[in-house]
């Protein structure tokens, strides 16, 4: 079972970010508006919240949900890069799915088979309810997609990163 201990610092912050940073990643696969953001932020968060109670009884877990510290954020210019916003967009996706692979390594190899899956599967509801959190693609509420291609499409590779596909 893994503690805060078991990790290094530059880890430990990794581990207490990549759900955030899927958060927002699945909010800049579609931006849709202010309101749409604040929800999906609102609704991985909650998932992040959900994970640490039903999970506490895990270490890692309790230590992650223990842990009140506000982590040094990452450097945004060296996630989005430079180029277009399209480019930014892709640079950003590599590198919410780049932390997803390496935190969940980090989870497997320091923390219990049960805090490693439990890890993988916060991570995966997480990308599922932001993207469900709003509508993509409406006006005023009306038409859209609750969950759009875009969106479905990273959660299948947030999914695969997790090492669930």
């Amino acid at each position: 079972m893994a503690t805060q201990d078991s990790f290094l610092a530059q880890e430990w912050t990794q581990l207490r970010l990549t759900p955030s940073l899927v958060s927002a990643g699945m909010t800049a696969v579609e931006p849709s508006g202010i309101f749409a953001s604040i929800k999906e932020a609102v609704a991985g968060a909650r998932g992040v919240a959900e994970a640490f109670k039903a999970n506490g009884a895990l270490e890692l877990f309790a230590a992650l949900a223990a842990d009140k510290s506000f982590p040094a954020l990452p450097d945004l210019s060296t996630i989005m890069g430079k180029g277009s916003r399209e480019e930014q967009m892709e640079n950003f996706r590599t590198t919410v799915l780049a932390r997803v692979r390496s935190a969940v390594e980090l989870v497997v190899q320091k923390g219990s088979p049960a805090e490693a899956a439990a890890y993988r599967a916060m991570l995966v509801d997480v990308a599922e309810r932001a993207a469900n959190a709003a509508k993509e693609g409406g006006f005023l509420g009306f038409g859209g997609a609750r969950v759009s291609a875009s969106e479905e499409s990273l959660i299948n590779e947030v999914k695969k990163a997790a090492g669930f596909a």
